[in-house]
């Protein structure tokens, strides 16, 4: 029979160690990440952790790993499709540079991205075993800056997306959880129409960190609009956030333009404010801020300009979106034919 000291001795054992468990845990999520020093470079160069475009990825695997196999071929694709806009990958193994070395060898390119080596086993020490981790394939995803966003396996479904907003500046678990009062307070407010505070509490949340609140933007430009149904004050509120938070993302402001021009729930499309938003981008956007203002032009019924400004796109961008742009490009040209020979039949027939 459990009596209760035998109980409390249980309940005093599991506590010992759950603390024992934390103590070992000195590397968690929000945390500055730990040097990167492995002994031997296979190939590439080491990642800038603290670096202020894109993010860096650390994964830790092994020839031996059935797991880590698969992982490659998914790794090797995010750095061919994300490498180009800051993404940074480097694979640690605690192997000997020997074994590294013929696996590299025999596989060929199958590793596109830096591979380390780590037998004296410092770097997961400082990682791994710092962060709790047991198992591999263990991936850490470093924020701009340098600090600790995730850790997981990059088999993980949600590893990808999670790089994907990393890359600018969209995810952030502390700072974002420092966020979330502010957000359901406006919520809240919105949901008795006291638009004043409503906005006043959006803003509040959208200075903290704008790049990381864009979706704070979105909710509360679509509260005006189509909540309090005021187009005009949303518009207007919408071009002003985008000149001073977000000149020079031009990430939020393609997302920006691409909403008023897409997004089923806008209703009240204001194309001259999703032109003014594209301005913004300049030429600090690149070909992304050309295919912008093409999409703009497309909306607007301009064919003949998104073809040139979609061309001049293609034409500079980066080789890993060529394609992409390239596909964009050709339903213009599609469409300028159709409305071109649509133009041509309705003058015969009158």
């Amino acid at each position: 029979m459990l009596t209760t000291r035998h109980l409390l001795a249980a309940v005093l054992s599991l506590a010992t160690g759950f603390a024992a468990f934390a103590e070992d845990v000195k590397l968690k999520v929000g945390d500055e990440a730990p040097g990167l020093a492995p002994k031997d470079l296979m190939q590439g160069s080491l990642p800038d952790l603290k670096t202020e475009k894109g993010c860096v990825v650390v994964e830790f695997w092994a020839t031996w790993c059935g797991p880590c196999m698969k992982s490659i071929p998914h790794l090797n694709q995010m750095h061919k499709d994300l490498g180009s806009r800051g993404l940074q990958i480097i694979g640690v193994s605690d192997e000997k540079k020997k074994t590294v070395r013929e696996f590299l060898d025999k596989k060929g390119s199958a590793m596109a991205y830096p591979v380390a080596t780590d037998f004296e086993g410092e770097v997961a020490t400082n990682w791994l075993k710092a962060a709790g981790q047991n198992g591999i394939p263990c991936a850490f995803v470093i924020g701009r800056g340098g600090r600790v966003l995730w850790i997981g396996n990059p088999l993980d479904d949600q590893f990808e997306p999670i790089v994907r907003k990393a890359m600018t500046g969209r995810y952030d678990p502390v700072n974002r959880e420092k966020m979330e009062p502010g957000i359901k307070a406006a919520r809240k407010c919105v949901d008795v129409r006291n638009w004043a505070e409503a906005y006043k509490h959006y803003n509040g949340v959208i200075e903290q960190d704008p790049s990381l609140a864009l979706d704070v933007t979105i909710e509360r430009f679509k509260a005006t609009l189509l909540k309090e149904n005021n187009p005009k004050a949303a518009y207007e509120w919408l071009t002003d956030t985008a000149r001073k938070r977000y000149g020079s993302d031009a990430d939020a402001l393609s997302e920006m333009v691409t909403m008023i021009v897409k997004d089923p729930e806008v209703t009240t499309r204001d194309l001259d404010a999703a032109a003014t938003i594209a301005e913004v981008m300049g030429t600090k956007g690149g070909y992304r801020a050309l295919e912008t203002q093409a999409l703009v032009a497309s909306a607007k019924g301009d064919l003949t300009k998104a073809i040139d400004l979609q061309t001049d796109a293609w034409m500079n961008a980066d080789p890993v979106n060529k394609a992409s742009v390239k596909r964009t490009l050709d339903e213009y040209r599609a469409a300028g034919k159709r409305s071109t020979a649509k133009s041509g039949a309705a003058a015969s027939g009158s």
